[in-house]
């Protein structure tokens, strides 16, 4: 006859205590994405800061929003890309709507010859803002 025995560890309160801390700990490390992805969802749904339409720049991609899904949103971008953006970039980047002002302001560099005078090389511009009131060349 042969005898059996099962040993058991000899728990402390304290060893309780502490493995319920490590497990707490790594717990939330595991469920840290979960959480940003679903407090960017509840947020981007109350505030909408941009709409199915609109133009926008988020972590250097620039384009139109196509879709604006539960976990993503879905830029057209002008090469005819499809990129996804997850709402945690959404949320936790910086974000440029450009269409929530009507009118941009912008600086263009012009290369001009040096042997043509400065009117004659203006002229084709100014026909093509005629009535602008934004495209203000400095009086010569």
């Amino acid at each position: 006859m042969s005898a059996c025995v099962i040993a058991f560890p000899a728990w402390r309160h304290a060893d309780i205590i502490s493995w319920l801390g490590l497990g707490s700990v790594a717990i939330s490390f595991a469920f840290q994405e979960i959480f940003k992805y679903f407090l960017g969802e509840i947020l981007l749904l109350l505030h909408e800061p941009f709409q199915v339409g609109d133009r926008m720049i988020v972590e250097g991609f620039e384009g139109t929003v196509e879709k604006i899904l539960r976990r993503s949103t879905q830029i057209i971008s002008d090469g005819g890309e499809r990129v996804i953006v997850p709402k945690a970039i959404v949320f936790t980047n910086s974000v440029r709507v450009l269409t929530m002002i009507p009118h941009r302001r912008t600086n263009l560099r012009l290369i001009l010859a040096y042997e043509t005078c400065l009117p004659e090389q203006l002229k084709p511009w100014l026909k093509l803002f005629p009535k602008s009131k934004a495209f203000c060349p400095k009086q010569l």
